[in-house]
């Protein structure tokens, strides 16, 4: 796995996240079992990080009991605040701590910008003490972007999570320069946007000229072209699928601008 780093901290370059795919009855073993067993494969395969959210429903809960089934000290966990006012978002960040079952979050977001202005002051404090590793932001609307980027222009911010893939590059004309500048890390979520260029491709892309990196599925040539910019930190595509982990880990390889290229064009070609 590739590693690289936010601030002092690393992290790999190929995380998981639990959108949609994490928000289940956890009272239902089967269903409860499947989640374990990713988890469990993100701890065989290097995948630490994993990125959470009370927007996410049922997820934190999840996740939280997922891990302790497994090593919790093999796994960096990211979540989110996402509330109004200063006590709703005190109540909301010790509550995704207990769901968790954590007394450390490694990367803890204001998710969407929401009410950033009370909520930064509050991770910044649990940062202070010790609680919380970096306080970052995710953003998804690019109308918001320019808000985005005057907060990281306080020096306040660690890290950003948005969206990036080899069709959306929007982030690359100012948002991806900017945290390249700060010394920012990047979270990106929809590498694959949402499985729909790897599932929903009108024509079979062409793995030949990627064979020598030993990218074996297109899953990996989108995720590879998405930590082939190095201002990337860690990519997170979420999945209900155990044998997504170790595919999806094994797309953690540096790809040369040829093949980037090459593979923007031949995505183009086939969505």
């Amino acid at each position: 796995m590739l590693f690289r780093k936010i601030r002092e901290m690393e992290f790999p370059a190929v995380g998981m996240g639990t959108s949609r795919t994490f928000d289940v009855d956890d009272s239902i073993s089967e269903v409860f079992s499947v989640r374990n067993k990713i988890v469990k494969e993100c701890q065989n395969n290097g995948v630490t990080l994993v990125d959470s959210s009370p927007m996410y429903g049922n997820a934190e809960k999840v996740l939280g009991l997922a891990i302790q089934e497994n090593d919790p000290s093999k796994f960096q966990i990211a979540t989110k605040v996402w509330t109004t006012g200063y006590q709703s978002g005190v109540d909301q960040i010790d509550n995704s701590f207990s769901l968790l079952k954590t007394e450390y979050i490694h990367i803890f977001q204001i998710h969407n910008l929401v009410d950033w202005k009370t909520h930064l002051p509050t991770l910044t404090g649990l940062k202070d003490e010790g609680k919380v590793g970096l306080v970052g932001l995710t953003c998804m609307t690019p109308g918001d972007y320019p808000e985005m980027m005057a907060i990281m222009k306080t020096g306040k911010i660690d890290s950003i999570q948005i969206p990036y893939n080899v069709i959306n590059t929007r982030v690359e004309s100012d948002v991806l320069p900017l945290a390249k500048s700060m010394g920012i890390g990047v979270l990106v979520m929809e590498p694959l946007q949402k499985g729909k260029y790897v599932k929903d491709l009108r024509l079979s892309p062409d793995l030949g000229p990627l064979s020598d990196l030993g990218i074996k599925t297109w899953a990996q040539a989108l995720l590879s072209w998405v930590i082939s910019n190095e201002v990337i930190t860690s990519a997170i595509p979420a999945t209900s699928n155990p044998k997504r982990i170790k595919e999806n880990s094994l797309g953690a390889i540096q790809m040369p601008k040829e093949l980037r290229d090459f593979v923007k064009h031949e995505t183009e070609r086939c969505i």
